[in-house]
């Protein structure tokens, strides 16, 4: 039976998201189902605090994705905690889609199907990839909007504290603690990175990263190529 009262908390890590923040909070507010919003801002320069408006949890916490996104969980409230991109936007019935998930005692958590905000074959493909790998491996990345009962994320400890792979390495301990979903969503997540730096660049560069990963190089020196590249 699905808990109607579950309470969803919304997690939205930030760094000079002046671009994104106010549309993605706009569109939040217009969902049911949402306990509470927290934004972790980890010290951005431009407009950002200033579009979060009302109604909005605003914490600080130093610079880095698992970091804030921590720093969110230890302030949220609710039963599951929903880790959100700034730049991907929920489905319309996505706090259905996981009340749903949740009926079942033995899930953990789990992350949506995607889809990319801009047309095109490249797209498209790059979109079933990574769904592909999600269904198989069980490994979902961040702009795939992780989810968790908070009492599991706490179990394993949150986020590792790493400068990237932190949403690989989590979602891997997660299944220690039960069962993991990929919903069908999809959440519509932003092609911008693709687009700045060059599509085919940038696909080369994460499958690069991915690989180099199991090759033990470590988020360190991983993060330096990622920054490196995208400057």
């Amino acid at each position: 039976m699905i808990n109607k009262n579950l309470r969803i908390s919304i997690i939205i890590p930030t760094y000079n998201e002046a671009s994104t923040i106010e549309i993605t909070i706009e569109q939040l507010r217009n969902l049911n189902g949402i306990h509470e919003i927290i934004v972790v801002d980890g010290g951005s320069t431009d407009d950002t605090l200033s579009l979060i408006g009302e109604g909005v949890k605003l914490i600080q916490a130093p610079k880095g994705r698992a970091v804030q996104m921590n720093a969110g969980a230890q302030a949220a409230s609710g039963e599951i905690l929903l880790f959100l991109h700034s730049d991907t936007r929920l489905p319309g019935d996505g706090p259905q889609q996981i009340k749903a998930a949740f009926a079942n005692q033995n899930v953990a958590g789990g992350a949506f199907k995607l889809k990319f905000d801009h047309p095109g074959l490249f797209f498209y493909l790059a979109a079933m990839g990574s769904n592909l790998r999600a269904m198989l491996t069980g490994i979902y990345f961040g702009d795939q909007t992780i989810f968790a009962r908070r009492k599991d994320f706490l179990q394993i400890g949150g986020y590792p504290a790493v400068e990237l792979m932190e949403d690989w390495i989590f979602s891997r301990k997660l299944r220690l603690t039960g069962k993991t979903v990929l919903l069908t969503g999809p959440v519509t997540t932003s092609a911008r990175r693709w687009l700045t730096y060059g599509k085919w660049r940038t696909a080369w560069l994460m499958h690069k990263i991915k690989f180099l990963y199991l090759l033990g190089v470590s988020p360190y020196h991983l993060k330096r190529m990622y920054s490196d590249r995208h400057r």
